[in-house]
């Protein structure tokens, strides 16, 4: 039964990234629906990468797409971390920091623990399906309990003109 399940993680890891982004184009806001776009098209990009390439592209041992798949993944949800008026995209941000630092350790080092590198890059995807998925779930129920409430924090907002003294 284990081995059934370890044998079709990765077709099930696929099903649920395809689940969770029609869930979030349904019922979640503009942070749900980035971020789920995101994740959904990094997974189409790596799969459509493996059917193209026959082996792995390779530079000091670092896969070179999965390092650019990261880093597109890694642009778009860090600035929706920190902008979102929501916590679950900060776990997703901190996730892809993970997966982006798996890269550096593995092109900084000669030697290194092939384990520790598959790890550090394929464990962050487990980290953001969860993350999304509870994020989703909580966005859904606050806005059951209290109505529309806005996506975007203000905190990093431009004052408002009218208080601003002139430019000289």
């Amino acid at each position: 039964m284990l081995d059934a399940l370890w044998y079709h993680k990765a077709n099930m890891q696929h099903v649920y990234f395809v689940l969770l982004f029609l869930a979030a184009l349904w019922k979640g806001a503009a942070p749900e629906r980035i971020l789920a776009t995101t994740l959904a098209g990094a997974m189409a990009l790596h799969l459509l990468a493996h059917l193209v390439l026959a082996s792995a592209m390779l530079w000091r041992q670092a896969d070179l797409v999965h390092l650019a798949l990261d880093s597109m993944v890694f642009a778009v949800v860090i600035p929706v971390a920190l902008r979102a008026n929501r916590v679950y995209p900060l776990w997703l941000g901190a996730a892809q920091i993970i997966a982006m630092m798996a890269h550096a350790y593995r092109l900084s080092l000669t030697e290194i623990n092939r384990f520790a590198y598959d790890m550090m890059s394929m464990i962050p995807s487990y980290i953001q399906l969860v993350a999304l998925t509870l994020g989703l779930a909580w966005h859904a129920a606050r806005r059951r309990r209290i109505g529309d409430y806005p996506s975007w924090s203000s905190a990093f907002a431009p004052p408002a003109q009218a208080g601003r003294l002139p430019q000289r």
